[in-house]
Order: C-alpha cells, then structure tokens, then sequence
C-alpha cells in the first residue's frame, strides 16, 4: 500500500486526535469515580490534564480538516480552500467534528471544583469520546445497531485508556494506601467497562466479515489482526495487574508501586499503537465488502 505525505500526515493527526479526546474524556471519568479518593493536587494536576487534552484534541481535530482538504487537492493551497473545507465539514467527518469539539468545550468545565460542573463535563466525555461514530465505514453498513455498539466501544475505550495517565499521576506521587485504593476502585468499574468494549467490539467485527477469507486476507484485515495482537497484550498486561500487582498492592507490599508504575508504561505503549493501527485502517483502507 503506497502512503503519500498528505495520508501520512492525516494518519497521524487522527491518531493524535483519538488519543488527545479519549485521554480527555477518560480523565474526567477518572475524576468523577475517584475523586474522593486523591489528594487536592492530584485531583489539579488531573483536571489541567484534561484540559490540556482537550485543547489539544479540538486544535488537531480542526487542523485535520485542513490536512483533508489539501489531499484532496494535493497542494499546499488546498489546506485553504474555502470550497473544500466546506465540502468537509458538510459531510460526516464535519459532524464529528463538531460535536468533537462541542463535547470537548464541557469537558473543560472539569477545570472547576464544582460537582455541577463536572456533571457538564462528563455530559461532554461522552459526547467527545462518542463523536467518532458519527464518521467512518460502519455507516456504509445495512443495519442500524453498529452506530449505537460503536458509541458503547468507544466510551469504554475512554474509560480504560483515559485513565492510564491519571493511574500514573497517582502511582507517582500517592502513597501506598492511596494508591491501593484508587487501583482497587478503578479495577472492579474496568472488569465491567472492558467486557463491554470486548463485547461491542466483537459484536462490531461480526458485522463487519461477510466473508472471513477475503476479509482476513485484505489490507484492513490484516490491520484488524495486528490491532487485535496489540490488544491482546494490553489485556495480558491489565490483567497481570488485576490479579498479581493488585493484591501486592493490598498488602503493602513495597515493590509493588514501583511494578505498577512500569506496567502503566507499558499500557500506554500498547494503548499508542492500538489508536495508530486503528487510524491508519479507517483512514487507508476499507473492510471488503
């Protein structure tokens, strides 16, 4: 598959988009079910977190439109084009975009201390995170559920994904209590918010495959397997945490804080490659139909 400049660079601010406005709306929901449970810093330096996501997301979401239209042209001066950037924004990916930015805008609202505000901002969590449902190959589909199990996948997505740099906020700095706590309370709510973003997903990939053979064989085939094999050691790594690193956690153990923090690299990492393998399929390719 030939990759010219203006695919790379689209890719690649799409990949920045995914993870800017889930890491945003996955904040938010760290916010709101662990709170009570972090220190006034932490629960600062999470909120600026968010919003820094968030500002983040909503410039490369707009700079994205310009990428788009200049590979249409195929020119520098296609980024500015009026007539093209309107021909975006009036289709699906100038939806997304702008309930993208919309949901993003009440995630900022997490800056404030006030529990109303952060009712708004978990409001615009799910409308960010969502927003990328509004756009893409499922809508090619002839049913009408893949829309609303998307949205399902995609908010838990943010959910487990989101939380990974505020685990690491606290794992850094929290004590040994504290960090047991937050652990434990985030693992029970993820057995629940991964089994649903396994299930939609797997529920997704049905509807995709009408034939397996040609789907497997195909570019986006094989880029769904190597996702697949990124998020398989994601799953070995959380649940090497849910069952070994947790329970060291629960006993004090002194180690185990240390092996946490490593592991929640490590998820990162994973979680990276899993948002680049997933732009570069719905930005390349298509599923065989």
């Amino acid at each position: 598959m030939e990759l010219s400049g203006w695919d790379a660079a689209t890719l690649v601010a799409k990949a920045i988009t995914y993870a800017a406005t889930l890491g945003a709306a996955g904040a938010v929901f760290f916010l709101a079910y662990s709170g009570s449970l972090l220190q006034e810093s932490q629960r600062a330096r999470i909120r600026r977190l968010s919003g820094v996501l968030a500002v983040s997301a909503a410039a490369i979401c707009c700079a994205r439109i310009l990428l788009l239209a200049g590979s249409m042209s195929g020119d520098l001066a296609g980024m500015f084009d009026i007539s093209l950037q309107r021909m975006i924004l009036n289709h699906g990916e100038g939806r997304a975009s702008g309930l993208r930015i919309a949901g993003l805008a009440l995630t900022a609202l997490a800056l404030s201390s006030s529990p109303r505000a952060l009712n708004y901002a978990l409001l615009g969590a799910i409308i960010a995170s969502t927003s990328f449902a509004w756009v893409g190959h499922i809508h090619a589909l002839p049913h009408w559920y893949p829309g609303l199990v998307l949205s399902l996948h995609l908010t838990c997505a943010a959910f487990w994904l989101g939380a990974l740099l505020p685990l690491l906020i606290v794992a850094n700095d929290g004590t040994e209590p504290q960090v047991a706590a937050v652990v434990g309370r985030f693992g029970k709510l993820a057995l629940t918010a991964v089994g649903l973003l396994l299930a939609a997903g797997a529920i997704l990939l049905w509807t995709l495959i009408v034939d397996a053979s040609t789907f497997w064989s195909s570019a986006y085939g094989v880029m769904m397997a190597t996702k697949l094999l990124a998020a398989g050691m994601l799953l070995c790594i959380a649940a090497v945490n849910k069952l070994h690193l947790t329970p060291r956690l629960m006993n004090r153990d002194p180690k185990a804080v240390g092996l946490l923090r490593r592991s929640i690299r490590a998820e990162i990492v994973c979680a990276a490659l899993i948002l680049l393998i997933t732009a570069a399929f719905t930005t390349l390719t298509g599923p065989p139909h």
